[in-house]
């Protein structure tokens, strides 16, 4: 066994120095990560040429080895290397948790003149038609920022060849149709789908992992007829679907090595699929498409296919092919952009008078204990505080309906399922029509729509012949807030609200640029969100920091870490659970002395896949809280919050840390940086990176000092420029204004 500052690595087949024939060779070995930190991968060099190895073999004798808990260490490898006469050096490489390869170990072995030598060639890859689309539609985003042909063959040079480096051997039979040569990482999680099954046992699970740390359990549902068609000689190939989603951290570079486990009825463990995938993600799917022209899409076809088959794949010419293109030409003509940005406004100037605004409605996704429905809510109390008659219209019910009661405003829950069945812009019209049927606004100064779930309202002010101020928190483009929730066909009525609305008012200028090309010349605004820092100060004089953390049952040497948000994968609690999990084997002795809280969980299908993963994964002090309307119990007895979102506009939460003098690490998106300057009020981290939360939390919870000075200066930066004494007035009068029939005043 050969040991290295990073791993340990042993060769088992051949042995070190042995003489063979020359020509194909295989190896057999295995490699396991140290210090905590799991190895994701492993290659070979020899020659100057790099080789894959297939890496991932379950080997439940190292787990024993180890003294691991799993039921096996997926540390086996084997290759196939072409070895040459005369000595050769192979040097091999792993690929660690935090994204670097790093050598691990080298072995020379002797190569003998063959008899006979036939060299292999690899066969060549294939694209198929929708991963031709996918590619034509990375490659026309990248475009938009260099030449064609460049954008061309930059990607095609990045797509894995071969994708599939193993197949599930018999008596497994099996195939992935996702991932493909490319995909789209969204929010940390890959979408698995295929099938499997082996000819005779019953598969007990089947379990996938990218990084190795872990593995996530796939469904095992559904009939695939075309594999029963193709096996009916074994019964197992009925209800061989698999599918899941599971983590990718956003550390790990691509292509994505994905590896699929089977484990049978006697509890044996196999490995099936090892499939490479290239990815994009989120901020890459908001990137905008090069400028809409006909020429340009041909030019871009040709140079994809031209780059494609200068690096060995091979392109069918098919229907299939044409209608992918077609499809990409048809979202490229309805998306690409055709004006210039337009300018963005100043934000509004302080005002010493809150200007009377009569009657307002309000419109909301829902009335949830949610950030965006909370700033809405401390908004209407301000207003009603002024005298301003209220009326809020919710498309879901929630606790919050009895906060605005108690304001005196009326509140009507209408259903908006319509709008989402829309396939058309004509059927969405005339849903909007209906719906307008239902609400009366002939009594109202202002409708004030807030996120853009609530766009609807917007239109609906149009139509009454209203002014409407839109407020937007989403750091995302409408396309790719909307997918999967409204038809593409119906996007370009959706975009037309925001030209559509007196004033769109948004939180941060980061936030701004996603919707600059839909913005009217100058119906938009930057207005900061706020925090009531005097009320947070109150309850936290009459609550004390010793008695909330003995009402949580926290032993006076925990360290309580939280992570407080609605429990979804935009706000990354699946990647601040392995960051934990890390955190466990990289510093045993510090994550024991912690509690780890996520607050706000909630009934979806993330949050089940989330108590999955915490039940994989076993880390007792590591678990979640149900929503709760009072969150500052838990900022008053943390020692450290941590945002784990990869979008934010201006989040409630980390200003809550900061009134609360709560020492924050927080990952470095959009708005998240106007709050917090990195190593001055807080530790700034890459969003998905599951090695950085780790490593933050361990400098975080080891630097006390250090840690309050920056929460010290956090509250001051709050209370100086964020309080609600200070902005709330500034809303009012952009609603009093807007209502009043200016744009901007």
């Amino acid at each position: 066994m050969h040991e290295t500052p990073h791993a340990f690595f042993h060769l088992d087949y051949p042995a070190a120095g042995a003489a063979l024939p020359a020509g194909p060779v295989g190896l057999r070995g295995w490699a396991a990560g140290k210090n905590g930190r799991p190895l994701v991968d492993l290659r070979l060099r020899l020659n100057g040429t790099t080789h894959h190895t297939v890496y991932g073999f379950p080997r439940a004798d190292l787990a024993a080895f180890f003294g691991l808990t799993d039921p096996f260490l997926p540390g086996g490898f084997e290759a196939t290397v072409p070895l040459g006469e005369g000595e050769q050096e192979i040097t091999f490489e792993a690929l660690g948790i935090s994204g670097d390869w790093h050598p691990v170990g080298t072995v020379r072995l002797t190569g003998q003149a063959a008899v006979t030598a036939t060299p292999t060639t690899p066969s060549p890859g294939t694209i198929l038609p929708h991963e031709f689309a996918r590619t034509l539609q990375c490659t026309l985003r990248s475009a938009a920022t260099m030449p064609v042909a460049t954008a061309a063959a930059d990607l095609v040079a990045a797509l894995p060849l071969p994708a599939t480096i193993r197949y599930p051997h018999v008596p497994f039979h099996g195939h992935l149709h996702q991932p493909t040569l490319l995909e789209r990482v969204l929010f940390g999680r890959l979408r698995i789908e295929g099938w499997l099954f082996h000819e005779t046992a019953d598969i007990r699970r089947v379990v996938a992992s990218v990084d190795l740390q872990t593995w996530q359990e796939l469904e095992q549902a559904g009939s695939k007829p075309y594999v029963e068609a193709m096996f009916p000689q074994f019964p197992k190939a009925k209800n061989c679907r698999i599918d899941g989603l599971i983590d990718v951290p956003a550390q790990l570079p691509n292509p994505l090595c994905v590896r699929i486990y089977a484990e049978l009825a006697d509890g044996s463990w196999h490995l099936g699929h090892v499939q490479r995938t290239h990815t994009w993600e989120q901020e890459q799917e908001k990137a905008p498409f090069v400028s809409f022209s006909r020429v340009t899409f041909g030019r871009t076809c040709l140079a994809l296919d031209r780059a494609a088959r200068a690096r060995g794949f091979t392109v069918p010419r098919n229907r299939a092919l044409w209608r992918g293109i077609h499809g990409v030409y048809q979202e490229y003509h309805a998306r690409a952009l055709r004006d210039n940005p337009s300018p963005v406004s100043s934000a509004l100037p302080p005002t010493a008078a809150t200007p009377c605004l009569s009657h307002a409605t309000l419109i909301t996704h829902n009335l949830g204990l949610e950030g965006a429905p909370l700033f809405l809510l401390e908004f209407a109390r301000h207003l009603a505080a002024n005298g301003t008659k209220l009326r809020v219209i919710a498309a879901a019910d929630g606790p919050l309906a009895a906060d605005y009661a108690r304001l005196g405003a009326t509140v009507q829950v209408v259903d908006v399922t319509a709008l989402h069945e829309a396939t058309t812009t004509r059927e969405l019209s005339a849903a909007l029509a209906r719906l307008a049927g239902e609400i009366s606004l002939t009594d109202t100064s202002l409708v004030i729509a807030n996120t853009l779930s609530a766009w609807w309202g917007v239109h609906l002010a149009r139509r009454a012949g209203r002014p409407s101020l839109f407020y937007i928190h989403e750091s995302t483009t409408p396309a790719t807030f909307y997918l999967g929730h409204m038809a593409p066909a119906t996007l370009p009525l959706i975009e037309e609200t925001f030209r559509l609305a007196t004033q769109v008012s948004f939180l941060t200028e980061t936030t701004c640029v996603y919707y600059r090309p839909w913005l009217g010349a100058a119906n938009h605004s930057i207005n900061p969100g706020w925090i009531d820092v005097p009320a947070i100060d109150r309850y936290l004089a009459a609550h004390p920091r010793e008695a909330l953390r003995r009402a949580l049952g926290l032993d006076p040497k925990t360290k309580l870490v939280i992570n407080v948000g609605s429990v979804c994968d935009r706000k990354g609690q699946h990647i601040f659970t392995r960051g934990v999990d890390l955190l466990w084997r990289q510093a045993p002795a510090l994550a024991e002395s912690c509690c780890f809280l996520m607050i706000g969980g909630r009934d979806t299908l993330f949050d089940r896949d989330l108590q999955r993963l915490l039940g994989h994964l076993n880390r007792p002090n590591l678990q979640v809280i149900p929503a709760t309307p009072t969150p500052l119990s838990y900022y008053g007895a943390a020692d450290l919050f941590v945002c784990s979102s990869y979008e934010e506009s201006f989040p409630r939460v980390i200003m809550e840390a900061m009134a609360c003098r709560v020492p924050i690490l927080s990952t470095a998106v959009h708005g998240i940086c106007d709050l917090l300057t990195s190593g001055t009020d807080g530790w700034l981290i890459p969003p998905g990176n599951t090695q950085a939360i780790s490593e933050g939390l361990q400098q975080a919870l080891t630097n006390p000092g250090l840690a309050q000075a920056m929460a010290t200066r956090a509250r001051a930066h709050v209370a100086t420029h964020y309080d609600a004494a200070i902005l709330l007035p500034r809303h009012a009068a952009l609603a009093a204004t807007v209502a009043g029939g200016t744009s901007t005043p």
